[in-house]
């Protein structure tokens, strides 16, 4: 599987950079993250993980090297748990933009198990939006710390599961479900709203 995209926080390049390297922020931003620690050069989590119908931990590392300060690094992904695997290399570059940074990365990735039987469209639609959604949660995150007067702390900002999951939903409702097909979902909802209401004046 392939995912390649770009990104543009709102913030200086040394605060993403940062907040790049920070478990606790990245474990605020990572759905289903469930503990997130930096073990010598390795990041070592547990992750709850769904896609479709099929859920489950996931006991994950992340590696990195290549790494060049405040530029990028590639970045190797091993994690297995009950719904199968997931192996992945990505390459994370970051270009200042003025005040501003932009991410591009690009990662080919391989699933297998029990997650895999979900189909190709499925998963690759899940990854983008939890994709989407981390980077902007990280964004979040990023903008605050630029925002902190010096001397003080920012708190780390942690979206709710159930509002994470709600907008992952949305985003691969999106992917999979044609426009023309939404319109007509999104009227047919309306209908069914007006004649309830009809049926709760009369």
């Amino acid at each position: 599987m392939k995912l390649a995209g770009d990104y543009k926080f709102e913030a200086p390049i040394a605060d993403v950079w940062n907040a790049l390297l920070d478990p606790v922020v990245l474990a605020a931003v990572m759905p289903g993250c469930e503990k997130l620690e930096l073990v010598d050069d390795t990041y070592v989590g547990d992750l709850n993980i769904k896609v479709g119908p099929v859920q489950g931990l996931f006991h994950g590392k992340v590696n990195l090297s290549d790494v060049e300060e405040e530029r990028g690094y590639t970045m190797k992904v091993d994690g297995r748990g009950a719904p199968g695997f997931v192996k992945a290399t990505a390459a994370v570059k970051l270009t200042p933009e003025g005040d501003e940074t932009k991410m591009e990365y690009d990662a080919d990735a391989q699933v297998g198990g029990r997650i895999a039987s979900v189909g190709q469209r499925l998963i690759d639609a899940s990854a983008k939006a939890i994709i989407k959604e981390s980077l902007e949660g990280l964004n979040a995150n990023v903008k605050a710390r630029a925002n902190v007067a010096e001397g003080e702390v920012a708190e780390v900002i942690k979206a709710s599961q159930t509002q994470f999951a709600t907008k992952v939903a949305k985003e691969v409702a999106k992917d999979l479900i044609p426009p023309p097909v939404r319109v007509a979902l999104v009227v047919l909802a309306l209908v069914g709203v007006g004649v309830v209401i009809y049926l709760l004046l009369r």
